[in-house]
């Protein structure tokens, strides 16, 4: 079972060429080589897009693993009446 933690570190800032790079602590240390960064209202994101991808693949293979959970289609719920509509 996974759990999700979240966790705050500090992280070195310096020069590589002419490039600014990051010194990531241990816990933060990432597989893939390539990230996507998010540009937010007070800093940036950092988001691995193989790791999302493993879950995706992960997900997709949990499909038919309980015959017993019944098959919901998407977009099933009925559409509901709103009071502004």
């Amino acid at each position: 079972m996974h759990r999700i933690s979240v966790s705050v570190a500090t992280a070195k800032v310096f020069q590589s060429g002419n490039s600014q790079a990051l010194r990531l602590p241990k816990a933060f240390r990432l597989r893939s080589s390539v990230v996507k960064l998010v540009k937010t209202a007070d800093g940036f994101t950092v988001h691995d897009e193989s790791a999302h991808a493993r879950r995706v693949k992960a997900f997709a293979a949990l499909g038919g693993s309980c015959p017993d959970f019944p098959v919901i289609e998407a977009n099933a719920a009925p559409s509901l009446r709103r009071d502004w509509e």
